[in-house]
């Protein structure tokens, strides 16, 4: 049997998982969104960035949980915050639920909105959602990653993100309106 260079491999799970025929699954109004994909394996990745990018959002990649920890502080100190994190739930050094955890403690002690978060796993296991969720996530995704479920999650979640973003504004205390 022939071996398969990456590239090769990451091409034949493109096309076979994302298929010309299906109907595109789009953001509402064409909005777009800034990701940050936190992913070791680079087939999963390009699949990712593939499919993202296609319906225009950016992404920005990190191989472990430790990392995308620092990129979604770096983002949140100039101003520039993550959209929505798709994260792994087994990487080297930091695992997706660790970082989860972090990020969300970080939320609370800035007073951030919490930016969704997306598991990412191979595990489709009884009791791999919940412990997910448990640790902070607000969906759960198994790989390989399919066109429709990914971008219908992310617009869902993206929805709710902006939905609380509005109550936030119209329920702070009158020290904070302007006027």
């Amino acid at each position: 049997m022939p071996r398969l260079n990456p590239q090769d491999l990451t091409s034949a799970l493109i096309s076979a998982l994302e298929p010309n025929t299906v109907s595109p699954v789009s953001a509402p109004n064409g909005v777009v969104f800034d990701i940050l994909l936190a992913e070791d394996n680079t087939v999963s990745q390009a699949l990712a960035v593939k499919i993202l990018e296609k319906y225009g959002h950016t992404v920005e990649i990190t191989e472990n949980g430790s990392l995308a920890v620092e990129a979604f502080k770096a983002r949140v100190q100039v101003n520039k915050p993550f959209d929505i994190i798709l994260m792994d739930v087994s990487m080297p050094f930091m695992g997706g639920m660790e970082a989860t955890q972090l990020i969300r403690a970080y939320e609370i002690h800035e007073g951030l909105l919490p930016t969704p978060i997306i598991a990412l796993t191979a595990h489709a296991m009884i009791g791999d959602r919940e412990r997910c969720l448990q640790a902070g996530m607000d969906d759960h995704i198994t790989k390989p990653l399919r066109r429709g479920e990914l971008l219908n999650s992310i617009n869902n979640l993206a929805g709710w993100r902006a939905q609380l973003a509005q109550q936030h504004l119209h329920h702070r205390p009158p020290a904070f309106m302007t006027t």
